[in-house]
Parts: structure tokens; sequence; C-alpha cells
């Protein structure tokens, strides 16, 4: 394929890079990424990588934008409530860019549907909020063989890695014992809320430039991967919003893990 003239100057500065160019661009325009979660993170990760030139973006959420989302996602605004995320992220991003395509799946991701989706696509990002379904995302990534950029976020903080199958340590490697939802009191300081249908649910505090920082390095991580170049496959970096800071704590696979037994 060969860029049009229009391409070729919506992506000047990233053509003048000299790890990217024409091929490179080639590459990322040819290439396609599922993010599944369109909110905090996937709301930053969505809108860099179709400004960058990605071809085809899979859009994954069940959810409907709700006015609690508007401190940190940023592809929604007030006319927007009640209407399902992926299909309002979609729309915008065409907006944005009226070559990419997008499938969207107004879903939330569930074993078969993940192994079902996720071969379709060159790469996966996890913007969840739930360990449950990080998990589901983990193992489908590792059984398909397909790379997963993962991050994290609450308050001031947040972790990134990508996870490489085969090659790198997996979210069951560093959580072999799974994660649970901690309650108000015991450190975590989640924020208790009344959901629509009566029941208490527990929402992660959070200030809306974290999943910004974790979101646009996700998106960083996505576009190295496509061109070929180095990611963070060889341990976790934790991010602290209050003293700038980043730090990464190499983790290695574990031999005992499940995700030696699914290759």
């Amino acid at each position: 394929m060969n860029l049009s003239e229009k391409q070729q100057e919506i992506y000047s500065r990233q053509l003048i890079m000299k790890d990217i160019g024409i091929e490179g661009q080639k590459k990322l325009v040819e290439a396609s990424a599922l993010v599944v979660g369109c909110g905090g993170l996937g709301a930053p990760v969505l809108y860099y990588l179709t400004a960058m030139g990605i071809g085809h973006l899979g859009l994954c959420d069940g959810d409907t934008v709700a006015l609690s989302n508007l401190n940190r996602q940023v592809l929604f605004t007030m006319e927007d409530i009640g209407k399902q995320k992926a299909e309002v992220a979609s729309k915008r991003l065409k907006a944005l860019s009226p070559d990419l395509k997008t499938t969207v799946y107004n879903e939330n991701m569930y074993e078969e549907s993940a192994e079902e989706i996720i071969p379709v696509y060159d790469i996966v990002v996890d913007c969840l909020d739930n360990f449950e379904t990080r998990f589901i995302l983990n193992d489908a990534c590792i059984k398909a063989k397909k790379p997963l950029v993962h991050a994290g976020i609450s308050e001031y903080y947040g972790q990134l890695m990508t996870i490489r199958p085969g090659k790198s340590a997996c979210l069951r490697c560093i959580f072999p014992k799974g994660v649970t939802q901690r309650r108000q009191g015991d450190g975590s300081n989640p924020c208790k809320v009344r959901a629509t249908d009566g029941e208490s649910v527990f929402s992660v505090p959070v200030i809306g430039p974290t999943p910004g920082v974790l979101g646009a390095m996700q998106a960083m991580e996505v576009t190295k991967y496509l061109l070929g170049q180095q990611v963070c496959s060889d341990g976790i970096v934790t991010y602290n919003g209050l003293d700038m800071s980043l730090e990464k704590v190499i983790i290695k696979p574990n031999p005992n893990c499940i995700c030696a037994n699914i290759l």
C-alpha cells in the first residue's frame, strides 16, 4: 500500500522520525489493536492510537456513559450520558480519522467471546477496572499467542507491563493467588457508591490525569510493538504521580504458572 498525500501530511511529524518513516507508518496503518475497556484508560489509548494512524481498532465495552465518568474519560461529554461507551467512542474517533476502521463490541469480555475475538487482532490492550476480567483476557491472549498491554490505576498511582506469551511473565505469574477487591478501612480506600439497582458497589478512587498518563504509556507500548521495537515485557513499571517517579520491578516467568501450560 501507499500513503495518500493526506496521510503523509497528517503523520508528517512521525514520518520524519528515523525509527518510523514511510515504512513504519505503513505498518501502523495496516495494523489492528483490540482495546478492552473504553473508559479512563481506554479513552486516551483509543485517541492516541487513532491519531497515530492505527488502521483498525476493536472497541469492547458493555457499559454506558455515566456522569461520574467525565472527570477522566475524555472521549465523552454530557450529551453522551446513558449511551453505549464503545459506540460513542467509535463515532468520536472516526471524526478524528474518517479512514479508521472500527469494530464495536457492546459487551463485557467473557471467556467464549475473548477466545473468538482476540485472534483477529495484532495486539490487545487491557483497559479494564477489575482483575476477574483481566485474568480472562490474560489467558485468552496467551492461548492465542497475542501480546497484551496491561495497565492499572488508583488515585495518583499506576502500573504497566506488556505481556508477550512464551517470552514474559503474565498476570497470573504476578498474582498467582488472584486479586480480591478490598473494602474501605483496610488500606486500599475504595469509595463506596450506590448502583442503579440499589446494590452497594466499590469504585477505585482516581484523579483524572492518572489514567491519561498510563493510557498514553499503553499507546506507546502498542506503537513500539507494531514497529518491532522493544517493549516493557521484562517486568512491571510503577508510576507515582505524587513525586513523578517511575520504577521497574523485573519479573521472570513462573515455570509453575498456568500460562506455561496454556501454550
